[in-house]
């Protein structure tokens, strides 16, 4: 394993401080039972005197605790409410609200912003460009992670092992119900939607309803959540709309720190 660096065209005076960083870095990617000193400085490619000097350093404000039993390293409480911290600043609701403001206004249609977590998609932001008009979906529903637009948008993005796992389980609701499933027609939606960036949902899924929705990624660059625009425009709009989604969904993925 290598600790990942951002390029960066400063170069640092203070290599301890990159050190440290590293070191944290390493910790947090380890596993629950500790790190050694030795692997730790190998990892990140420093004398373990020197590794010892910055681990003893950050144990005296907690951001690192040790093991006497087993001699191991692992990241400390006190960088708890650091996280806490950082977690509020880049809350994806709160970070992605002017953009989706923003494409609501151009769309003149809904725009939701959907959070995936155990095969459901929380509405966790809606804004509503027309005000004579407004999608039923309330915010903090949560509809299946298969459902319509956003069900392709999602899954195109998932590795081979999560979407076996949700075939196996039966609830395919891409095209409406699972008995609705086109499951040639779904592999063409899919290369679509990773090739153009958006997926659509033609009225399949809501009659008299159209749908795009384009994935949002997480600092890991997995698939985190989706930027829906719903109305009841015709197909002549789906890829404008797509294409405004697909910017959008890129621009609050990059706030979360996705590399794409």
């Amino acid at each position: 394993m290598t600790v990942e660096k951002k390029p960066s065209a400063y170069r640092s005076n203070a290599p301890a401080v990159d050190q440290a960083a590293q070191l944290l870095i390493c910790l947090g990617k380890q596993n629950d039972a500790g790190t050694s000193l030795t692997t730790l400085c190998k990892e990140i490619g420093i004398h373990k005197s020197k590794g010892f000097s910055i681990l003893n350093a950050l144990m005296q404000y907690d951001l690192v605790t040790k093991d006497d039993m087993t001699k191991t390293y692992s990241l400390g409480p006190a960088l708890l409410p650091l996280a806490q911290k950082a977690m509020e600043r880049i809350d994806l609701a709160a970070v992605s609200r002017v953009h989706l403001q923003k494409l609501a206004a151009e769309t003149n249609a809904t725009v939701l912003l959907g959070i995936i977590c155990h095969d459901q998609f929380f509405i966790a932001a809606k804004y509503d460009g027309n005000d004579q008009l407004s999608v039923t979906i309330r915010l903090n529903q949560s509809l299946h992670i298969t459902h319509g637009a956003h069900g392709k948008a999602i899954f195109a993005h998932l590795n081979e092992n999560e979407q076996s796992r949700i075939f196996d389980a039966g609830q395919l609701l891409f095209h409406g119900e699972t008995r609705d499933l086109d499951e040639k027609e779904l592999h063409k939606e899919l290369a679509f939607c990773r090739e153009y960036g958006y997926a659509v949902d033609n009225g399949r899924r809501t009659p008299g309803t159209s749908a795009v929705s384009a994935p949002v990624f997480d600092h890991h660059n997995a698939v985190a959540a989706a930027v829906v625009v719903v109305g009841t425009y015709g197909q002549e709009r789906f890829e404008a709309f797509g294409t405004k989604a697909a910017h959008t969904a890129g621009l609050i993925s990059s706030l979360c720190g996705a590399r794409r």
